[in-house]
């Protein structure tokens, strides 16, 4: 992942919790993870993390978005 990516990821997820700081994050070996979002992204913002190289670890369909999982991305 470019770190352009990633950082634009970060961007996006950002405004979706109700606090930009916190215990919303993880990392493991070379996978980050952000966890679920307070709200909903946007249809165009979830696209978006997908066309970045994000997915969701925990969903069956690699692009179909799950408010109820988090993000995550290879360094």
């Amino acid at each position: 992942m470019l770190l352009s990516s990633f950082i634009e990821g970060l961007k996006i997820l950002q405004p979706y919790y109700k606090s930009g700081d916190g215990y919303h994050i993880g990392a493991e070996h070379d996978q980050f993870f952000a966890y679920a979002t307070d709200l909903p992204l946007s249809d165009v913002d979830a696209d978006t993390m997908f066309v970045l190289g994000w997915f969701q670890p925990n969903t069956q369909d690699e692009y179909i978005y799950d408010p109820e999982d988090g993000w995550s991305c290879f360094t």
